[in-house]
């Protein structure tokens, strides 16, 4: 753990968190306040990736909600095993008073900690709060949306395993790219958290943020990307290891369906076609037979047949 604060964050921006500036309302807690310290590491959680045939909906509900394995972990939860010490202790006070609404307790405390143990295995944790902090602002104040976002990469710069908020700060930095409209930079996290929930499967949170990571990814690529080369990047991007290809299939499948919604079937048909013949799987066939019968007289004769073609050609037993 590093011993200086980054001057990516300067302790000018933390000051101002702590008094300069309106404080959050407060807001009912979303899990109940526990002792925070450095206990058993958590059971490992599930390797992502479906069965075959199995939706994302069901790897989801397989999962534990995304705002409670957030709390969950920002108690510690995961940390390594060691005696806990004033820095645990700070970090409960200050997470108590953040739940309970008293945001400049909250942020003096955290900064108190930063200051004091700055290489306090809770050092990600705070930030991902300043983070959480300024991101709920952000919503309504968008000058805040910066301090998020700075919040969040300083967290990312701590490795896992160590580092517990490592995926979740990287979830939500993609939706502050995203809101920000970077949608090239929300890509690129959502990328890399992906990728770091399929290398770590029993990470915190990696199996709660994967699918709905995926979800976020699809509707980005749907703002910036290429319909013909979307196969190809979600196969690199959505965490499918080796030959697998299931999370890939369902990516696109899910973006011709937003195309649909969009009112853009030329770009549903693109993205449909640009998937290899040798890789389609009964899930999907299922999904682009449907989607098939829902472009119907959205398209010219030509097209249609060459996509009612391919479907039959890939998915239709001879």
């Amino acid at each position: 753990m590093r011993a200086l604060v980054s001057a990516l964050l300067p302790l000018s921006v933390l000051l101002f968190a702590c008094g300069g500036g309106p404080s959050a309302s407060p807001e009912p807690a979303k899990a109940p306040v526990v002792e925070v310290g450095a206990g058993p590491a958590a059971p490992p959680l599930p390797a992502p990736g479906p069965e075959e045939g199995a939706s994302e909906a069901e790897e989801a509900r397989a999962a534990e909600p995304v705002d409670a394995c957030i709390e969950h972990l920002r108690e510690g939860r995961g940390l390594p095993e060691v005696a806990p010490g004033p820095d645990a202790a700070l970090y409960a006070e200050a997470l108590a008073a953040e739940r309970s609404g008293k945001m400049n307790e909250a942020r003096k405390g955290y900064l108190k900690l930063i200051q004091q143990y700055p290489q306090s295995p809770y050092i990600p944790l705070v930030y991902f709060a300043f983070g959480e902090l300024f991101f709920r602002e952000a919503q309504k104040d968008p000058s805040k949306s910066a301090l998020a976002k700075q919040s969040y990469m300083e967290v990312v710069k701590y490795p896992p395993p160590a580092n517990t908020a490592w995926l979740a700060a990287t979830f939500r930095l993609a939706d502050v790219h995203h809101q920000n409209g970077a949608g090239p930079d929300a890509l690129a996290a959502l990328k890399k958290l992906e990728g770091g929930a399929a290398k770590e499967p029993g990470a915190q949170c990696a199996a709660s943020l994967a699918p709905p990571g995926r979800a976020k990814m699809v509707v980005v690529y749907a703002d910036i990307g290429q319909p013909d080369k979307a196969f190809e990047f979600f196969r690199r991007a959505s965490g499918d290891r080796g030959d697998d290809r299931t999370n890939a299939l369902a990516m696109v499948a899910s973006l011709a369906e937003l195309y649909l919604q969009q009112q853009k079937p030329g770009d549903a048909v693109k993205a449909l076609l640009a998937v290899n013949a040798n890789m389609y799987d009964k899930a999907y066939c299922r999904r682009e037979e449907a989607l098939v019968a829902k472009l119907g007289t959205s398209l010219d004769t030509a097209r249609r047949q060459e996509l009612g073609h391919a479907h039959s050609m890939h998915c239709v037993p001879h």
